[in-house]
């Protein structure tokens, strides 16, 4: 099924709004630069209250993902008013702590819910998920920051992995880490950072292709950056989450929207489960199982593939996730689990129990909604985009103003206003006017297990609750037939299924051609990330890249491109704004406990 859109209108949204000009340029910079400094923001804010213990009041994840998002409203005010449509938050602040993936942003009265339902987990200190039952970070948690900007839907998105370490409080004059992290949790946080630089270092070849490594190829190809996350992954005894992705990115559309609405011309590598069935499949010796094998694909735009060549004048968001694979011998799988407020009430008290903090409007539903309450919040979602919002974000009070020393009145304000949206959000999300986004739990099962299981409906299954999905990619393994809901069945009845810590690296990136970069020469444009802005966790891994990988040479030379100066390749870092005024201290210098 296709919009009716007409040639010259898709020739203007898709293509001629997509032009690597100076004016959309700026918006891209500015945007990275917001997204920079809102991540130094909130960075320092778990500083100050967790390591340097600085602040009188420690602030729950729920606040801290609120100001965050009210320091981002606050400096988009300087910037395009009055001259863009559209500018705001690309996502809302999400602080994802250890097995969660990805949709952790509470709103203020999500923290006292569940805590209501897990009085009996707050008594236990070795409880899985302590931290997003109690709302407080807790020392050992690798915490995963991200956030978006966006003006005039030109986008910039970045997520960062931390650490809460316990503070050597012996000398009080000067708190630091009691050691580096250890562990499966410090071989995902360099496998993350190393693949991040590889792959940045990797496109900014498709600039120059001559400079490129042999052992890579000629060109920057969807097959070439796949295999060389996966070399890192390996060496590093990771793997890599399904839901991780290097996909381009184009105005309105940077994969916000993805299982809601099929983009067309998708451009990007991701990883799912049905990649690493695959692998297994080729090394299992597989008998008594039927395989089903595939007829003539498809050739559809909107299904990704890995059959592209990278080019200049694109950007691309680098999205990695990967885990540690030391918590067992076997071979297994790593899937995603979509978790909600009714999982695990009726047998389990040490499951996570959550409801979605961020929704999308799906544009393409309509409906005559009956509550007026339902109506009015209706009027103010439509004027939120494309993008995804909060239920805080529609309150009279946000942004909240951190200088009038006024913050807890302001956040019971917007308190009472919630009671309300939830009537209201009710009714509108269940006639998906609005969709929720997911709460993802990484999770590992045994291979044996998942083929010793029995679906004779195969990939037939319908599921009606499956997360959203990329197209082409709704049944998760479909070699085996396993359906999602199947796949789901399957990670609750294995007693070796296992949550797994999950780290995660997101950065932005734009190849400029000569014609707007500023030296005049090609070069790589980092909206966001970069060591001075995401600085690697104290760490120490036991783990190095295996030399013995055909790739890993190809690695080691990409490092040396990036030094040379003058005969390498050019990156360039977006840096964020050097001042932060709020009622609340920060700085931006190095103060951090990153090392």
């Amino acid at each position: 099924m296709e919009l009716a859109v007409s040639a010259e209108d898709t020739q203007i949204l898709l293509k001629d709004k997509n032009v690597l000009q100076e004016s959309v340029l700026d918006k891209y910079r500015v945007a990275g630069q917001i997204s920079q400094t809102a991540l130094k923001y909130v960075v320092n804010l778990i500083n100050n209250i967790y390591h340097f213990k600085t602040e009188e009041r420690p602030l729950s994840i729920s606040e801290l993902c609120l100001l965050t998002d009210s320091f981002i409203l606050t400096r988009l005010e300087q910037y395009y008013k009055n001259k863009v449509n559209e500018r705001g938050i690309a996502i809302p602040t999400n602080i994802d702590i250890d097995q969660v993936v990805t949709g952790w942003c509470p709103e203020l009265d999500d923290v006292e819910n569940i805590t209501n339902s897990n009085k009996e987990q707050l008594t236990k200190e070795d409880a899985p998920f302590n931290s997003t039952v109690t709302g407080f970070l807790k020392a050992g948690d690798v915490v995963k920051i991200t956030l978006g900007v966006h003006i005039d839907g030109y986008t910039s998105e970045i997520s960062h992995t931390m650490v809460i370490y316990p503070v050597d409080s012996s000398n009080v004059a000067e708190l630091k880490p009691a050691g580096p992290l250890l562990g499966g949790k410090a071989d995902a946080i360099a496998a993350t950072h190393i693949a991040m630089e590889t792959v940045t270092a990797l496109l900014a070849c498709a600039l120059t292709p001559e400079k490129l490594p042999a052992s890579l190829g000629n060109n920057v190809t969807g097959s070439t950056i796949r295999n060389v996350v996966d070399t890192i992954a390996r060496s590093y005894n990771c793997g890599v989450v399904p839901g991780s992705r290097v996909r381009r990115i184009r105005r309105f559309l940077a994969g916000q929207n993805e299982g809601i609405i099929a983009e067309r011309e998708y451009k990007g590598v991701i990883w799912t489960e049905s990649h690493e069935e695959a692998k297994l499949l080729a090394n299992t010796e597989v008998k008594d199982i039927s395989v089903i094998t595939s007829a003539t694909p498809r050739v559809v735009s909107a299904v990704p593939t890995d059959n592209f060549t990278v080019s200049k004048g694109e950007v691309y968001l680098v999205d990695l996730k990967m885990s540690p694979l030391d918590g067992s011998t076997k071979k297994g799988l790593i899937t995603l689990e979509t978790v909600d407020s009714f999982t695990g009430k009726s047998h389990k008290v040490d499951q996570l129990v959550a409801r979605s903090g961020s929704y999308i409007r799906d544009y393409a539903q309509t409906h005559h909604l009956k509550l007026k309450t339902s109506r009015y919040l209706l009027g103010k979602i439509d004027k939120q985009g494309v993008y995804p919002f909060k239920l805080s974000h529609l309150a009279q009070n946000f942004p909240i103003n951190m200088e009038n020393g006024k913050l807890d009145e302001e956040l019971t304000t917007i308190k009472k206003e919630l009671r309300q949206f939830r009537l209201g959000m009710s009714e509108i999300s269940n006639n998906y006017l609005c969709v929720e986004t997911p709460i993802q739990v990484a999770k590992w099962v045994p291979w044996e297990h998942i083929l010793k299981s029995n679906n004779p409906n195969g990939n037939l299954t319908f599921d009606a609750t499956a997360a959203l999905t990329l197209p082409g990619h709704e049944v998760p393994l479909p070699k085996l037939g396993i359906s999602s809901m199947k796949l789901k069945q399957l990670t609750k009845s294995s007693k070796e299924t296992i949550e797994l810590p999950v780290v995660r690296e997101c950065n932005t990136v734009i190849l400029c051609d000569s014609d707007v970069s500023n030296n005049g020469k090609p070069e790589l444009l980092r909206l966001t990330g970069g060591n001075k802005t995401c600085a690697p966790s104290w760490i120490h891994s036991k783990y190095e890249l295996n030399v013995q990988e055909p790739l890993v040479q190809g690695i080691f030379d990409l490092v040396s491109l990036t030094k040379d100066k003058r005969f390498g390749i050019s990156i360039r870092e977006t840096q964020p704004m050097k001042e932060i005024s709020t009622g609340n201290k920060i700085t931006t210098g190095t103060d951090a406990m990153e090392l």
